[in-house]
């Protein structure tokens, strides 16, 4: 486990602040924080650094007093104290006050002293206040007495303190020599005194105006929870305060289901004068189902799951088993109580909704929040997530003719520190098995989540046995129960197996992130050669593709290259017939040479070709020019292709007219002409 995380578990535990100071604590018991807790928890002995949880210490008789109020040591002893209190709290805290000095503790790490005074600070809740008590471990119970009664201006003689650690307290004892902690929660009775209201208002109104009231508000919205913690002055109206909710939440005022506001809450009162639980009073806000048949305010919904004040106005001080039941026989008489949850459920989460509400009516605002739907859903929200966000899935499975159902609840299921330890480190799922059929449901449910093994057990529990706190952990991909805690337990020893469970679940969930990571690294790696693979195939896919595309066009080009030649070569075959028949043709149009002795004008003419050739012929004086060039073509030099020129003077015989003849064009007797290519 971190440090941080059981420095967190630890302040959560014990309400400590001062990080030193639970940081000291820690380190003298080596991070353990079974043990650091309970060193801080008092009970234990003069002589110990803690107290060690005895493995027969739950079948040890105790009084049914000393159960109920021990539970308080676990709870917040100051939630609202001021920084001011908080750092002399702090300061002053010592760890070895109920337990003899620890070894190795110096004055750098806890002030503690073995002599002289030392302050000591008692949370004393009395109906729906709490009342801070700061005096020397040198006084005696009746000052503590006599300040409450000058505070809350009741007779001495009509106060009755409960909670304390050891057995026998009277008034008369001397706070040291009780050993107490630092920090310490008692509980006032008031049994044969009433206060009229009316008293009360006329000296509290004006006083509650001038307060900061701070409202923890669970917000529901379908199976998403939200935890708010705001401070309103008492001034503020409902109204105010639920359109500033609406701000923080997004949940409209017409849609908003309120639990928890006192008897007659009218929207437009102030806080201060509506009865709010001071300094903190608890509220449930749940999104309306705008499916309802029937419309209603949120104001008419939550007048009618509101809660009952029994358990507020119960002042009847406990002492035995025979008192106890006789006031919760009084309680059920004043008002039926509805069974947790209806007969033959149908749907889960309508089911658990019942639960929850009918159990705040019961035993009080402050209780564990229940997850509102099926089995399914809560435990792969639990369990079958990542490692790093896995919780523990406790299911309270309970009993309403069990002996144990209603001390368990009221007592120790609802502590405050019972109630913030599982909020923070497990998730909570409930079931009512007083009904065979609910039962039934149940063991259906086990067999299919949990095997056959959790159904059996499930199936022994007798009404007797209950309630139970199945705790729940994932290993290897299966769901298993690895604690069973019974109803007859007080606030430390269940406390103490939860810690247990949370440590050891804590140790596995390590190993599950290590082995998750290196899952996630194998499959990050796998993915990565896959895609590279993938890459690869799509490269070798691109380059054939382009191969194919280059052959392709290479063919085409090919091809048309071929087409091109075999064009060229059909119009140079082509023109070379064509030549060819006009050189036959052109040949028998030149006149023949004149014959030796000829007395008339004849003309030479020697023709050099470019391949340096010469041809010689006769012709007639008269012969025309065309004469010539028809003999020239003839010979296959096309004037088309070639000039005809003299060489000298240079003259281009290609562009004299065609009709004149030889000797006018004065190539007579005998002429030297050039056939150039034409550029």
């Amino acid at each position: 486990m971190e440090r941080e995380q059981i420095l967190a578990d630890f302040q959560a535990c014990t309400s400590l602040e001062d990080i030193e100071t639970c940081i000291a604590i820690l380190d003298q018991h080596d991070w353990n924080l079974l043990q650091a807790v309970q060193s801080v928890m008092g009970g234990q002995s003069e002589s110990s650094a803690g107290f060690d949880v005895q493995p027969n210490e739950a079948s040890m008789p105790r009084p049914m007093a000393e159960e109920f109020f021990s539970s308080g040591i676990l709870s917040d002893p100051v939630p609202w104290r001021s920084d001011a209190n908080v750092a002399d709290s702090a300061t002053n805290f010592d760890p070895g006050s109920a337990s003899g000095a620890m070894p190795g503790t110096s004055g750098a790490g806890l002030n503690t002293h073995s002599h002289g005074k030392r302050m000591l600070h008692f949370n004393v809740e009395y109906r729906n206040r709490n009342v801070d008590v700061f005096i020397d471990d040198m006084s005696t119970v009746a000052q503590i007495k006599e300040s409450l009664s000058a505070d809350l201006l009741i007779p001495v003689s009509k106060l009755e303190l409960k909670g304390w650690t050891s057995r026998k307290v009277t008034d008369n004892s001397v706070l040291r020599d009780l050993h107490l902690p630092k920090e310490n929660t008692l509980f006032l009775l008031t049994p044969d005194y009433h206060l009229s209201d009316s008293n009360m208002a006329s000296s509290s109104t004006t006083e509650n105006l001038n307060r900061t009231y701070n409202l923890k508000i669970t917000c529901k919205d379908g199976s998403k929870y939200n935890q708010l913690n705001l401070n309103f002055p008492g001034t503020k109206s409902v109204e105010e305060v639920k359109r500033d909710v609406y701000n923080v939440c997004d949940i409209p005022v017409r849609h908003q289901v309120w639990t928890g506001w006192p008897e007659a809450t009218e929207d437009n009162k102030a806080i201060g004068c509506i009865g709010l639980s001071y300094p903190s009073h608890v509220l449930e806000l749940t999104k309306s189902n705008l499916s309802s048949n029937a419309r209603r305010s949120a104001l008419e919904v939550a007048q009618e799951m509101e809660l009952s004040d029994d358990d507020e106005e119960y002042e009847t001080p406990i002492y035995d088993d025979n008192e106890l039941f006789t006031q919760d026989d009084h309680v059920g008489t004043s008002r039926k109580q509805d069974p947790l949850m209806p007969d033959f459920v149908k749907d889960e989460t309508e089911a658990l909704e019942h639960f929850t509400r009918e159990f705040r009516e019961r035993y009080g605002e402050c209780h564990p929040v229940f997850y509102v739907g099926p089995l399914d859903n809560a435990i792969r929200d639990a369990l079958v997530c990542s490692a790093k966000e896995r919780k523990l899935l406790a299911i309270y499975l309970h009993h309403d003719t069990s002996i144990f159902s209603n001390v368990f609840c009221s007592q120790i299921f609802c502590n405050e520190g019972i109630v913030n330890y599982l909020t923070n480190n497990f998730l909570t799922w409930a079931w009512d098995m007083t009904s065979e059929t609910n039962a039934a449901r149940l063991i259906t449910l086990a067999t299919r989540h949990f095997g056959s093994v959790a159904a059996n057990q499930i199936r022994s529990y007798k009404p007797d046995n209950l309630p139970v706190l199945l705790i729940i952990s994932r290993s290897r991909s299966t769901n298993e129960v690895v604690d069973a805690i019974r109803g007859d337990v007080t606030v430390d020893e269940l406390m103490s197996k939860l810690l247990h469970d949370q440590d050891s679940f804590s140790q596995q969930q390590q190993k599950d992130i290590l082995e998750e990571a290196e899952r996630e690294a194998r499959e990050n790696i796998r993915i990565e050669q896959d895609a590279a693979y993938q890459q690869s195939l799509e490269a070798d896919r691109r380059k054939r593709e382009a191969r194919l595309e280059e052959e392709r066009k290479l063919l085409e080009q090919q091809q048309i290259e071929i087409r091109k030649q075999a064009e060229e070569e059909r119009k140079k075959m082509a023109e070379e017939a064509e030549k060819q028949a006009l050189e036959e043709h052109l040949a028998k149009e030149v006149p023949d040479e004149p014959p030796e002795g000829c007395t008339e004008v004849t003309c030479t003419l020697r023709i050099r070709t470019p391949d340096r050739k010469m041809l010689t012929r006769k012709f007639y004086g008269r012969n025309r020019l065309q004469s010539v060039i028809n003999y020239i073509t003839s010979n296959g030099f096309h004037l088309t292709e070639y000039k005809l020129l003299t060489t000298y003077p240079r003259r281009d015989l290609s562009n004299e007219d065609e009709h004149q003849n030889l000797e006018e064009l004065r190539l007579c007797p005998q002429e030297t002409l050039i056939l150039e290519e034409r550029i």
